[in-house]
């Protein structure tokens, strides 16, 4: 199923300057904040009123999508923003849905999903695979092209607040890795519940900004993005608020890993240890180990399932 992107891309954070505003705090409405971790430059905030970590000033939603380019996909700057290269990490992607799946089918049988942010596809391949009714939706044109050729999934360009969906009608929406890009957090989870059957299931997967790696490693730590691709912070405590205004009850909650290459691991390892990553890649080259892959759970990533209430 994979196959290469174009061998010339450029980094997507070659952008043109752009107008950046205060926005006021997603989950509580308060414009009291504070600077957060302010050494890592990202215009990390934390709301005064209800702690939630934010960037402020930055760029309106038009600008923050325009970031997700085919370049966003594969590029030689991922460890600041998007993927090294997103297809050739295919089969560790699809395992890692998998594996994710098996735990959401503890709560609900298979039926009628949304992916929210579905990227290229392979978590919904894997749905489908276990028997799911998929339809997703990305706000990269170069997401859903991919899509529509390669697995012919009912797929829509365009953010899911300007997007129509039936109400009440599915059994399962997935945010996977993506709430953290969203402009609006709390109007999109709102209108997921809207979208969801009395009973019906809500997954998200984060970085945790509260978690002990998060707090250990500072303004070094991976989940801190370029200021234009990771907009919200979150921790268990701000999601769990944040859905249970929305009528969604948290069931479920456990930090998450990938399945990934040694490559993508020493890669990683780097940004916080040199020394360490350095040994890892000779021991890399001397076993030949770069695609080998491998589950990481890191601690540092935390996976929610919530139910709407009946």
């Amino acid at each position: 199923m994979a196959e290469s992107l174009p061998t010339s891309f450029v980094s997507p954070r070659v952008r043109l300057e752009v107008i950046r505003r205060h926005v006021p705090c997603n989950l509580c409405g308060s414009s009291e904040r504070v600077p957060y971790c302010a050494d890592n430059q990202r215009g990390l905030m934390q709301c005064v009123n209800c702690g939630l970590i934010y960037v402020s000033p930055r760029p309106d939603a038009a600008e923050l999508y325009s970031l997700y380019g085919e370049s966003y996909f594969r590029n030689n700057d991922s460890g600041t923003v998007g993927y090294t290269n997103y297809l050739r990490d295919e089969s560790n992607i699809r395992r890692t849905f998998t594996r994710r799946l098996k735990r959401l089918e503890r709560f609900s049988k298979p039926g009628r999903s949304l992916d929210v942010g579905c990227a290229l596809g392979f978590y919904m391949a894997q749905a489908q695979a276990r028997g799911w009714s998929v339809q997703g939706l990305d706000v990269s044109r170069f997401a859903v092209n991919y899509v529509s050729e390669h697995f012919g999934f009912d797929v829509c360009h365009g953010s899911l607040l300007d997007l129509e969906y039936p109400a009440n009608s599915y059994d399962l929406v997935t945010l996977w890795d993506v709430i953290e890009h969203v402009p609006d957090p709390k109007a999109c989870v709102q209108k997921i519940a809207g979208l969801l059957k009395p009973g019906g299931l809500f997954a998200l997967a984060t970085p945790d900004v509260d978690s002990l790696p998060a707090r250990l490693t500072g303004r070094r730590w991976v989940g801190y993005k370029l200021s234009e691709e990771h907009v919200y912070y979150f921790a268990l405590d701000t999601l769990t608020r944040m859905l249970n205004d929305a009528g969604l009850d948290v069931i479920d909650s456990y930090h998450v890993g990938k399945y990934v290459t040694v490559r993508l691991l020493l890669n990683r390892l780097g940004m916080y240890t040199p020394l360490l990553a350095r040994l890892g890649s000779w021991a890399e080259r001397r076993f030949h180990l770069s695609d080998r892959s491998l589950y990481v759970n890191p601690f540092d990533i935390i996976a929610v399932t919530a139910r709407k209430r009946a």
